[in-house]
C-alpha cells in the first residue's frame, strides 16, 4: 500500500496534540522507564531525553538526582512536561531545562554535555528517511561525551498484527476523556497498514465522542501513527554509518536476549 509524505509527517504530529489523553492512554506503561533509570543509574548524567513528550521518563530521572534536559517539538506535550515541572520542590526543577527542538535539526552550542542520551517509547521511529535517521544519530553523537551512551527502542510488530482483514475496526473502546468536560468517546484502531516497500507502517486509531447511550454526537477524529521499520541489520547499519557503536541490544525491558520473539527492540549504543 501507498503511504504519503503526508502521512509520514503527520504521524509524528497528531498522536501528540492532546498531552492530556497521551499521558492517560500510557499511564500504564512503566517497565521502558525502569529500565532506563537503571541505564542512566550506570552511566551517570547529564542526560538528555529526546521526544521527551510530557516528561512521562525526565521527571523520575530528575527524581533520581540527575541534571537532565528534555527535548520535544510539540508544544502541548512541552506544555504538560512543564507543569510537571511546576509541581516539583524547587532544587529538583534546577536540575531541568525543557527546549522545543524537532528530532531532524538540533545541537547544543556547549561542547558534548551529555554523558547518557535517550530516545524512549519508539520516537526515533518518526524519522522515516535514512537521511533524517542518519542526521539525529549523528546529531546524538555530537551532544554526547567520548564514551556516552545513546538508548533507544523500535516497535517490531510480529505477524498477527499486520495480518488483520483490512477494512475493520479493531479494539473498541468506551472511555471518559481524562480533561473536565470533553464527555466520553469510543476508540477503535484501523488494520495497520505497511507500505509497499516496507519501509513504514501507518497506524491510524480513530476517537468518537458520544452520548450517555452510546450513541455518536460529533464528527469523529482520526489520528495517524507512522513508523519507519528499523529492523536489527539497518539499526546496525545506521548507527555504524553515524559514528556510534552498539554496546547492547535486548528483546524487551526485562533483560531477554535479544533474539528472543518480541514486539519491543532496545539498543544501547556508545560514542567511542
Amino acid at each position: 500500500m501507498t503511504i504519503s509524505r503526508d502521512d509520514e509527517t503527520a504521524g509524528a504530529i497528531e498522536p501528540f496534540e492532546d498531552a492530556a489523553l497521551y499521558d492517560w492512554e500510557y499511564r500504564r506503561r512503566r517497565d521502558d522507564v525502569r529500565f532506563y533509570r537503571t541505564l542512566a543509574g550506570e552511566r551517570g548524567g547529564p542526560v538528555l531525553d529526546l521526544a521527551c513528550g510530557t516528561g512521562r521518563l525526565l521527571v523520575p530521572l530528575l527524581r533520581d538526582g540527575h541534571v537532565v534536559v528534555g527535548l520535544d517539538r510539540s508544544p502541548p506535550m512541552l506544555a504538560r512536561a512543564a507543569a510537571r515541572l511546576a509541581r516539583l520542590r524547587q532544587a529538583v526543577r534546577a536540575r531541568a531545562l525543557l527546549v522545543r527542538a524537532d528530532l531532524r535539526a538540533f545541537a547544543f552550542r556547549t561542547h558534548r554535555p551529555f554523558a547518557f542520551a535517550v530516545c524512549a517509547f519508539h520516537s526515533i521511529q518518526h524519522l522515516v528517511t535514512d537521511a533524517e535517521l542518519l542526521g539525529f544519530l549523528r546529531a546524538v553523537r555530537a551532544a554526547l561525551i567520548p564514551g556516552g551512551w545513546f538508548a533507544f527502542d523500535v516497535f517490531a510488530p510480529e505477524a498477527g498484527f499486520l495480518a488483520r482483514p483490512l477494512h475493520r475496526r479493531w479494539d473498541r473502546t468506551l472511555f471518559r476523556h481524562p480533561s473536565p468536560g470533553r464527555g466520553r468517546f469510543v476508540y477503535s484502531m484501523a488494520t495497520p497498514r505497511l507500505s509497499r516497500d516496507g519501509r513504514a507502517l501507518l497506524m491510524t486509531t480513530y476517537y468518537q465522542p458520544v452520548d450517555g447511550r452510546g450513541r455518536p454526537r460529533g464528527p469523529e477524529t482520526a489520528v495517524r501513527l507512522c513508523h519507519r521499520q528499523l529492523p536489527p541489520p539497518t539499526v546496525e547499519r545506521l548507527l555504524s554509518r553515524a559514528g556510534l557503536q552498539r554496546i547492547g541490544a535486548w528483546s524487551g525491558f526485562d533483560g531477554a536476549p535479544p533474539d528472543e520473539p518480541s514486539e519491543q527492540h532496545v539498543y544501547l549504543a556508545r560514542r567511542p
